[in-house]
């Protein structure tokens, strides 16, 4: 009998035991589903989105251009050296340092670096294993075959970080500045031909009307 009512009471706590584990799991279902409906969604970025984005970026690279005092186009002050990949030159007064991992900062230099010019290699100051503001790099001209000779020193103002759009940007930015200078050569080189042109013509009409006044005189 004894055994019997040790069965029947086992079973009997078997049995609450296995509600309480049914309802326990149902609980925490229920509070992760309510969480899961809690939680963001990352929507995808609308068209409004990404033309604001776009907005942005132009606005950002218009000032760096300009020249902006904008507190937040400072930049940042050093570049750990050993993580530098590579250095993209675009012109006289505009240099990429690529990062690695889509981690680009762009140097725009205050005045033109003579030398340096679009692909130009160039040899930087590295002190510690830091490359700062301030240090100074030098465009590398190509005398020979693995003989280069550096140029002037010039000096590092900030390294401004740019998103990959932004770097796009800044590569359109200058070849339309580019684009413009040699638009504007052209025209000029254009204006001085016409000018002695039109002098030439001027001057043999000064010649004709001379030689029909002797005759006349005659």
């Amino acid at each position: 009998m004894k055994a019997k009512r040790d069965a029947h009471w086992y079973h009997r706590i078997f049995a609450v035991g296995a509600l309480a584990i049914s309802v326990n799991f149902l609980v925490a279902v229920s509070s992760w589903a309510e969480s899961r409906n809690e939680l963001p969604v990352n929507q995808p970025a609308t068209a409004a989105d990404q033309e604001e984005e776009t907005l942005q970026a132009e606005a950002r690279v218009n000032a760096l251009f300009l020249g902006s005092t904008d507190t937040t186009l400072e930049g940042q002050r050093c570049l750990p050296a050993r993580r530098i990949r590579g250095v993209n030159v675009l012109d006289n007064r505009t240099l990429v340092f690529d990062m690695g991992r889509n981690q680009n900062y762009l140097v725009r230099l205050k005045q033109e670096c003579f030398g340096l010019r679009r692909n130009t290699p160039i040899s930087y100051e590295v002190h510690g294993s830091q490359f700062c503001k301030h240090d100074g790099f030098r465009a590398l001209e190509t005398w020979s075959i693995n003989q280069f000779v550096p140029g002037p020193r010039c000096s590092i103002p900030a390294f401004i970080p740019i998103t990959d759009a932004e770097r796009e940007l800044v590569r359109a930015r200058v070849k339309s500045d580019r684009d413009a200078k040699i638009a504007a050569r052209k025209a000029e080189k254009a204006a001085r031909r016409a000018e002695r042109r039109a002098g030439k013509a001027a001057s043999q009409l000064d010649q004709l009307s001379g030689a029909s006044s002797d005759g006349e005189s005659a």
